[in-house]
């Protein structure tokens, strides 16, 4: 029967039969639902499963039994109802001759594989086991990918040349069967094996041969030494020897010990007689980090702790409850080293001062708590090799004192430590006695003119010749030269350690890092008593010497109002003959010197400008330089200026007259004058050179009040013998200082960091964290409390190569580099920084990125590679700081040329090739457009016209308009202002036309400045007229005349009033016919308070100023009252504003006389300036259009719509701008130059 396919509810309708069996071909498959059955061929299934017939299946899985036949199947086991149970095939191979199960044989004795290389695998399920109950003997390879449990006795290998291989771990110990029978490895001296490196954590035999053994990274050789136990448990009186027999005391077990021995302390508190001396080769080791603590008895709780002999270990131990002056560990007198350092690790020193209370619980203030370590390099035994110790994983907790002191030639590596609350976390200091009391002073000298031996006197002196800074004894030389003097002789240095000058601050002057010319900032004077000072000064003497001062110097804001200094060297009177540079109102720099100006720089600053400024004496010409150019004249300079004189920059010497500037770069060199003639102004940094006496390059942290003389100058060292040199290569005092390393250490809190003191001291910090330094004994991590320059100290030379990480996570190398993890800012304080790497340097802040590498520099979408810059994507923009490009060579530019700066251009310049060219000037012009020729050249033409003309001054003919007035240049010549026509001036709101002079708007008023209002004339002046009823709005001061009551009156605030000779209520204010009674002198006068204001006579009328709405008429100068407001001169309808021989109407500019030329005239440097973006037209038509002969010019040019050409005069024809053959010649150039200078600036 076939079956179909049953879907949804008749599938649902079969399946769930409800107690109702179900059966296919009656017993083919019976479902026996009630018993839950199934039965094949069996309609009466008494199983489960119930199958009548034979069942094969490629898996038959039964969970608990299962019978087949007489075969039963249960668990794990197979039987059979009868004797024997028959494994067999269809073959008829039964188990007695061969069982193949899959790809198993069984055959005999024998189980095997059938497939070739296939593994044979016996794997019981879960935690089953395969057990095998007599011997094993495996003649191949046993691969065990599990764990091999043996018991008895493991034999592995018969022969000596079989051996075992461990490729895993051993988890657990190898313990001989019987102590001291067994040997790991065999005599080498007899042929035997030995094993090549063993690393354990613990050592623990009788006896070792070894030549190297290495612990904790350090190679030790060994000789046989003791162990020694101590325990809180044990006795003195005890061995010692065994763990079981230990001492009581460390103090009993340091008394038996000698070089090579160990001491074991179990953990414990131990308190012992201080100070414990350690004898030289003994290690002193506790049980695990602090769970050893040594105390000291009562009585000796101020002495030291621990004195080490020579080459000890101490480690894993805490040392506490001990009072200054001891400190924890210090070297013993006569200690001596002759293979290695004393060795500290895993050392805690915890100490308190002897008052504490809630706030202070470490009694930090009361300064006398347990010091940490003490090595003094005095002590040690001449014969010692050096005087240094390892410090390693260490901590120094001493609240208010120092953690370590370090001095007179100790060297210390000091490898992960740290140090809290300390006064200072790592002090070094000079002493006196120097490295085994018998320090030296090392010195190199270059430049040696003779020779030198031992017992002659070396002397360096001063730049003053005179002074001595330093002098010794020659010991020894050695075969390179250098030199030994006895003991510790101070004063030599390198330049570039010599100590600069020192300079005061005064006022508020600081460093500013928002305003510099060179480097990362300048000095910053808000001109309110900021300025700077140095004392007298030998160097600072000229004498009769050359010299030379300069420096940069930015006004801030607007030129000054009174006068301003730049330096002044004058010791504390006005009369002190020595140079006085000041700066005044005007922009004006002088020169001054035996109380009298010098040397006047008229108007050579600018405000907000940074300028270099220089004085130079050369001989006895004494110059003046801005900006590389001499201003003034050359003084002739006979003057002595003394020998020591004093400084001030930014003030007089009195304080007076400071300077509200920016001051970068300030250098002096004596003996010599640097410019003697215009020069270039310096492009980078200035230098020190060997005549420099002071530099100050002002580069610092930003509103630091420190301010740095960075001269590096030659010297002038002496020997008795004869001989001189001008430099010290090497000035040693590391026998007197201390060399300290530290790699991944600490200082947090406490008062002080990392603290040098003398030029033997040198610290190299790598991985340094200064944590809170500055905040004492505070913990509140209160990161305003911090004292940054507390961090690294350096005193007297001394000698601080750092990198460190801050408590914020910023970071720092030395006082050079750092970087602020706030705003990611990376500061570089050196003048010079040197990557040497193969793949260069990338800079990022995650937008914007600069690589540099050695062929080129990639920053954002800019590349410089040799002698190309480029822009890989987009444009290049040049930004001068100081406003300038210069390209000194020719440039050839293909494309368009875009300049949003200043273009400077010598020799001629042609602009446009085509008629179709145009100019288009945006930004302002800086400077005059003269023409070649005066009186020649057009500006704009009669067709085409310029819109507005925005100038300070205009010169037309005898007029001249500057500012806000127009006035005659010829003098008692009249200003004429004609309309042409019926057309009428207007002024403003005022109409002015032919003997009228009307209002647009409302009132007219005539105010005069300051005296009067003056009307000339012989005729009269006609008031205002009407009756009663045209009377005006009331304003008090204003008169009419009353045709209706036939009199003048005036309003005097409340009341019309009759004028009698117009006068106020108390009569001090008045109108006056004449002088006196009688006088008959015709002339009105306007008097105010007694005080006579105006006058009015038959010529004119005379007062100071006339206002007429909102223009002003002051002397000769007509001004808008409102600031921004045009003055305007219009006249009405088709008339013309006309100006001398000019008329201007609309737009138009026109010369009224006949066959005039009009002519635009410069002087000096001045020039004719056309704004606007679009161009001009010259005069256009055919040749037959060509002006008359005379009145041709040679440089005139039209535009020839015949020829459809330029074309110029050149005096005898017309041609072409391009010249006859289509070039252009050197004249021509030179014209159209010209023509273009005049007309486009």
């Amino acid at each position: 029967m076939a079956v179909g396919r049953i879907s949804g509810p008749l599938l649902k309708q079969n399946l769930l039969r409800e107690g109702v069996n179900l059966a296919f071909e009656t017993d083919l498959l019976y479902l026996d639902v009630n018993n839950q059955r199934i039965g094949i061929n069996n309609a009466t299934p008494q199983y489960d499963l119930d199958v009548n017939g034979v069942s094969r299946t490629p898996t038959l899985e039964v969970t608990t039994l299962a019978e087949i036949g007489d075969v039963r199947i249960q668990g794990n086991t197979i039987s059979s109802a009868t004797s024997t149970l028959a494994l067999g095939t269809l073959d008829n191979v039964v188990y007695q001759n061969r069982l193949t199960i899959d790809s198993i044989d069984i055959e005999g004795n024998r189980i095997r594989t059938n497939t070739t290389n296939a593994n044979l695998e016996l794997a019981p399920q879960g935690t089953g086991r395969v057990e095998i109950h007599s011997d094993m003997n495996v003649q191949g390879d046993i691969y065990a990918t599990g764990n091999i449990t043996a018991d008895g006795v493991i034999t592995i290998g018969d022969a000596d040349t079989d051996y075992i291989e461990f490729n895993s771990e051993l988890s657990s110990n190898i313990i001989p069967s019987q102590t001291d029978t067994y040997t790991l490895g065999s005599d080498p001296d007899s042929g035997g094996k030995r094993w090549n490196d063993i690393y354990v954590q613990n050592f623990y035999a009788e006896e070792v041969n070894s030549t190297a053994i290495e612990a904790d990274g350090i190679d030790l050789i060994l000789r046989q030494g003791n162990i020694y136990y101590v325990s809180e448990n044990g006795d003195d009186i005890h061995s010692g020897t065994h763990p079981q027999d230990p001492y009581a005391s460390l103090t009993q077990a340091l008394s038996v010990a000698s070089s090579g021995d160990t001491i074991h302390i179990t953990p414990g508190t131990y308190t012992e007689i201080f100070p414990l001396t350690v004898p030289a080769g003994v290690t002193v080791k506790g049980h695990s980090m602090r769970s050893v603590r040594i105390i000291p008895t009562v009585a000796t709780q101020n002495n030291d702790g621990f004195l080490l002999t020579g080459e000890v270990t101490i480690e894993d131990l805490t040392i506490s409850n001990f009072y200054s002056p001891g400190y924890a560990f210090k070297f013993a007198s006569a200690a001596t080293v002759t293979t290695r350092s004393p060795y500290i690790r895993n050392v805690s020193v915890i100490t308190t001062g002897s008052v504490t209370t809630a706030e202070d619980p470490r009694g930090f203030n009361q300064g006398d708590a347990g010091k940490g370590a003490l090595l003094d390099g005095s002590v040690m035994d001449a014969s010692s090799k050096e005087a240094g110790c390892l410090f390693h994983s260490a901590t120094f907790i001493t609240p208010g004192v120092d953690a370590i002191t370090l001095t007179n030639g100790v060297r210390v590596e000091w490898l992960n430590c740290f140090t809290y609350f300390a006064d200072k976390g790592i002090y070094a200091i000079d002493g006196t006695l120097g490295k085994k009391s018998a320090g030296e002073t090392a010195l190199r000298v270059s430049d040696l003119t003779g020779s030198y031996s031992a017992s002659e006197t070396i002397t360096y002196y001063d730049t003053d010749g005179v002074t001595v800074l330093a002098t010794g004894t020659i010991s020894s030389v050695d075969a390179d030269g250098k030199i030994y003097i006895s003991g510790k002789s101070e004063g030599f240095e390198t330049p570039t350690s010599r100590i600069g000058k020192t300079v005061a601050g005064n006022g508020a002057a600081s460093i500013d890092q928002d305003i510099k010319k060179f480097g990362s900032a300048s000095l910053d004077l808000g001109g309110s008593g900021d300025y700077l000072t140095i004392v007298a000064q030998n160097d600072f003497g000229f004498g009769t010497d050359d010299f030379t001062i300069e420096t940069w110097y930015y006004s801030n804001g607007a030129l000054p109002a009174t006068n301003e200094t730049l330096f002044d060297f004058r010791a504390g009177i006005d009369a002190d003959i020595t140079p006085y540079v000041y700066t005044t109102n005007t922009g004006d720099i002088v020169y001054y010197t035996d109380s009298a100006v010098k040397i006047l720089g008229t108007s050579a600053l600018t405000a907000s400008t940074w300028h270099h400024i220089a004085i130079t004496r050369s001989g006895t010409d004494t110059k003046l330089f801005v900006d590389g150019t001499q201003v003034g004249s050359t003084y002739t300079d006979n003057n002595n200026y003394g020998v020591a004189k004093p400084l001030t920059i930014g003030a007089k010497h009195d304080g007076t007259e400071s300077a509200n500037a920016h001051f970068d770069d300030f250098r002096i060199q004596k003996g010599v004058a640097q410019y003697t003639s215009n020069f270039t102004a310096p492009i980078v940094n200035l230098y020190s050179t060997e005549d420099t006496v002071l530099l100050m390059r002002f580069n610092g942290e930003d509103s630091s009040t420190v301010f740095t003389d960075e001269t590096i100058q030659q010297q002038d060292i002496r020997f008795s013998g004869g001989a001189v040199a001008t430099q010290f290569t090497l000035a040693d005092y590391s026998d007197f200082g201390a060399e300290v390393r530290m790699i991944g250490s600490a200082c947090v809190y406490g008062n002080y960091g990392l603290y040098g003191n003398g030029p033997g001291v040198i610290v190299y910090a790598i991985g340094q964290n200064l944590a809170y330094i500055g905040n004492g004994k505070e913990v509140t991590n209160d990161p305003t409390t911090v004292i940054q320059a507390n961090e690294v100290v350096a005193l007297n030379n001394a000698k601080m190569r750092y990198n460190s990480v801050d408590h914020r996570g910023d970071f720092r190398v030395g006082d050079l580099f750092y970087v602020n993890q706030d705003t990611g800012q990376v500061t570089f304080s050196a003048a010079n920084f040197n990557v040497d790497t193969d793949t260069g340097l990338t800079f990022t802040d995650g937008v914007n990125t600069t690589s540099i590498l050695a062929d080129k520099i990639d920053t954002g979408n800019l590349r410089i590679s040799g002698n190309t810059l480029e822009s890989l994507s987009g444009d290049v923009n040049f930004t001068a700081a100081s406003d300038q490009i210069n390209l000194n060579n020719n440039v050839n530019i293909s494309g368009d040329l875009d300049v949003t700066g200043n273009v400077t251009i010598g020799g001629n310049i042609v602009i446009g090739d085509e008629v179709t060219d145009n100019i288009q000037i945006v930004a302002g012009i800086a400077s005059d457009i003269k023409p070649s020729v005066t009186s020649t050249f057009n500006l704009g033409l009669a067709n085409k016209i310029w819109k507005n003309l925005y100038v300070e001054s205009a010169y037309v003919d005898d007029i001249l308009i500057t500012d806000n007035y127009i006035r005659t240049t010829t003098s008692d010549a009249n200003l004429e202002l004609r309309a042409n026509g019926a057309g009428f001036i207007t002024i403003d709101n005022f109409n002015i036309d032919s003997y009228t002079i009307s209002s647009t708007a409302s009132d007219i008023i005539i105010q005069p400045g300051s005296e009067y209002t003056k009307i000339n004339s012989t005729g009269s002046l006609k008031l205002p007229t009407g009756d009663i009823a045209s009377r005006p709005t009331a304003e008090a001061g204003i008169i009419r005349y009353n045709s209706e009551l036939t009199r003048f009156e005036g309003y005097d605030g409340s009341d019309w009033i009759k004028l009698n000779g117009l006068q106020d209520v108390d009569g001090d204010t008045r109108i006056t016919a004449e002088a006196t009674q009688g006088a008959n002198d015709n002339i009105i006068r306007f008097i105010v308070e007694d005080t006579v204001i105006g006058t009015l006579d038959s010529v004119k009328l005379d007062v100071n100023r006339v206002t007429v709405d909102d223009i002003e008429i002051d002397t000769n100068v007509i001004t808008t009252i409102n600031t921004d407001v045009d003055l305007q001169f219009s006249a009405q309808g088709t008339g013309s504003v006309v100006l001398e021989d000019f008329a201007f109407s609309s737009n138009t500019i026109t010369n009224v006389v006949e066959d005039g030329v009009t002519t635009f005239v410069n002087t000096n440097n001045g020039y004719v300036k056309i704004a606007g973006s679009n161009g001009f037209v010259l005069p256009v038509g055919t040749s037959l259009d060509r002006p008359n002969p005379a009145y041709t010019e040679v440089g005139m040019l039209r535009f020839n719509t015949a020829d459809g050409r330029v074309e110029a005069y050149d005096g005898s024809v017309w041609g072409s701008v391009a010249g006859q053959t289509g070039s252009i010649s050197r004249i021509d150039a030179e014209d159209i130059a010209i023509t273009m200078a005049v007309i486009f600036g």
